[in-house]
């Protein structure tokens, strides 16, 4: 998943993260379920109806306002350039961590070097960032949208949209959170140090001083988590405590902290530096890990210890005064849909019910499929040999890409496995978008053997693949900073469930795994929905996962992830089923003449955008593809 600081000016508002460090594209285990669901599928064949909505079309429409521009086309064509442009250079300087993931040559966007700075985490800074919308809606509304060219028009909806949605956060801005388990910037920051690009010589002390800058960030973060607790929306003790075990992981042994051993590592390939300046940059780095960050991270555990037990609320967010609205606003931000969530829980009831016929069907016509699924052997289990045999096979459902991309494989560091994602992708910088790193975690709560799909989740057709397509289209800067997590992780998940075809296994089993994925993922969603708007406490959820075959452990785990992590899963799922939305209306619209590597040419094309947008450009697409 793309992580990005939900109160960030216009395209933030998806993860409530510190930092935007490019794209930190990660996921939570699914290991929670297996396939006991599958147990109870035989009981639940009945009818179900998964509507599309009213319309291939229902939701295409956007609204430009009407403007009186003076401006010659040409005119307004360069101005908006300019504007996107300066939008690009702001973003992107926020700070220093977001610069050094996003460019590598800074001078060829016209960017300066400032000070390092780790941004700003405070209820001042995030009004700022809403005076930052309003204004540049209003910029945006002086130009004539119909003198902008095409690929102009798609910046122009997405930044006017994102703008507009960001607004409606303010009501809530008390309600952000950046400190959570798994996808919290406490846990994202030991990575995004360690990835850290050192081209250079400035580039290391940049390095450096921000580790020294974390005791400060940090204070900001806990001053905002003191504030919640005086207005009683603090986190759950459960969620405190997972934050606490997770932070006292990684300072557990400072001399052996694992930022140094990198840092020895990759200070060697900085051209330019003397011996005697490498020795004297990593004693620097072991002052700043020791004196700075660990120490960093101790009060932020000494803190949370004294919060915990001053949140008032062990439930979902909508048990907070502006929780549900919150909640609301919330997954439209994640998902890029603007699906009402009671729309989006009855899509989710329909999926579930389908996937449940048409895995119970797959079994009677073969009932030693359920079995042989249990154990299934992928013959790629080792993740390089897996991302190569990836590669070659998307090639004819999919547009191509340079044989010249690279794929380092890296193992997240043991400090970190309890609470980091089974794999995740770290998007490159846009001018050196060719050299890639993927991570896997090597827990032993996670089957590496069975790590297949998960690889296509993130290489091949996946986040990788997804990510160097679209630069290879040379897009405006500006893209390369808009993220919308349910375009992003929608993908991920389509490539996942696509990659069971290419797994080399028996068909049958490969289909039921691919459904076992899918339903699972909707049943996650329900789950969140449940707690955090329905109002499902854990005997409601209890009782609703029991039907699908989850212990009261499994039931527990995925209780506490939805407290502690409202909508994370909804990006995944929603993201998914809104690209499958997008296919069955490609499919109507063209019929026989429907060719599913156009299809995902268009949609990797297009780019990160909120659905509605990318839907407004399917039926012009289509007619073109029918001329074709």
């Amino acid at each position: 998943m793309n992580q990005k600081n939900q109160f960030r000016k216009f395209y933030k508002g998806k993860e409530d993260v510190g930092i935007s460090a490019g794209g930190y594209s990660k996921r939570k285990s699914r290991k929670l379920t297996g396939l006991a669901l599958l147990v109870c599928i035989f009981a639940v064949i009945g009818m179900f109806c998964y509507q599309r909505g009213i319309g291939p079309f229902a939701q295409s429409t956007l609204m430009h306002p009407k403007v009186k521009d003076n401006r010659s086309g040409e005119e307004a064509q360069r101005d908006f350039d300019k504007l996107m442009d300066q939008m690009f250079k702001e973003e992107v300087s926020d700070n220093t961590i977001t610069l050094n993931y996003t460019v590598t040559d800074k001078a060829a966007y016209g960017i300066q070097e400032e000070s390092p700075s780790l941004g700003e985490y405070s209820l001042e800074e995030m009004k700022n960032s809403l005076l930052v919308s309003e204004n540049r809606i209003a910029t945006l509304e002086t130009f004539d949208y119909d003198k902008l060219n095409k690929e102009q028009q798609l910046v122009y909806d997405i930044v006017y949209q994102m703008s507009k949605q960001n607004l409606e956060a303010a009501d809530f801005l008390e309600y952000a959170e950046c400190l959570k388990p798994t996808t919290g910037i406490q846990a994202q920051l030991p990575i995004y140090f360690a990835e850290f690009h050192l081209n250079n010589k400035q580039d290391v002390e940049n390095y450096i001083r921000l580790l020294e800058l974390v005791p400060e960030y940090f204070q900001q973060i806990l001053t905002f988590e003191q504030n919640k607790s005086k207005e009683g929306i603090f986190m759950s003790d459960t969620t405190a405590q997972a934050i606490i075990d997770q932070c006292s992981d990684f300072v557990k042994t400072p001399e052996k902290n694992y930022l140094l051993s990198v840092f020895n590592k990759n200070i060697e390939s900085v051209a330019g530096l003397t011996a005697d300046e490498k020795k004297a940059y990593i004693q620097k780095n072991k002052d700043a890990v020791l004196n700075s960050l660990i120490p960093a991270y101790q009060n932020l555990i000494q803190r949370l210890n004294k919060l915990k037990g001053t949140g008032k609320n062990k439930n979902g967010l909508c048990h907070l005064k502006k929780g549900k609205k919150y909640y609301a606003y919330l997954v439209e931000a994640v998902t890029g849909s603007s699906r009402s969530i009671d729309d989006i829980n009855t899509m989710l009831d329909d999926k579930i019910a389908k996937l449940k016929k048409e895995m119970a069907n797959i079994m009677a016509d073969s009932p030693d499929v359920y079995y042989n699924a249990q154990d299934v052997s992928y013959p790629y289990n080792e993740p390089k040999k897996a991302v190569e045999h990836l590669k070659e096979s998307i090639q004819k459902d999919f547009p191509q890409l340079g044989d010249d991309i690279g794929c380092e494989i890296k193992y997240v560091d043991e400090s970190l496995e309890e609470s980091l994602s089974p794999a995740f992708y770290l998007t490159p910088a846009i001018d050196n978008y060719k050299n890639n790193v993927i991570y896997v975690n090597r827990n032993k709560k996670y089957d590496l053997s069975k790590a297949f799909t998960t690889v296509g989740h993130e290489s091949y057709p996946g986040h990788l693949y997804q990510t160097c397509y679209f630069h290879s289209t040379n897009p405006a800067p500006i893209r390369s900073v808009i993220n919308v997590s349910g375009y992003t992780e929608g993908w991920g998940t389509y490539a996942e469930l696509y990659s069971y075809g290419l797994a080399d296994i028996d068909k049958d089993i490969a289909d039921l795994l691919k459904k076992n994925t899918l339903i699972t993922l909707c049943i996650y969603a329900k789950a969140d929905v449940g707690v955090n708007y329905l109002g499902w406490d854990y005997k409601k959820l209890q009782g609703y996962l029991a039907d699908f075959g989850f212990s009261k452990s499994s039931s527990r785990t995925i209780f506490d992830s939805m407290v502690a992590e409202p909508a994370d899963y909804m990006k995944y799922t929603i993201g998914y089923l809104e690209i499958e939305d997008l296919l069955e209306d490609a499919k109507d619209l063209l019929g026989d003449e429907f060719v599913l590597k156009e299809f995902h040419k268009f949609f990797l094309s297009t780019g990160p955008a909120p659905f509605d947008v990318i839907r407004s450009r399917m039926e012009d697409w289509a007619s073109a593809q029918a001329k074709k």
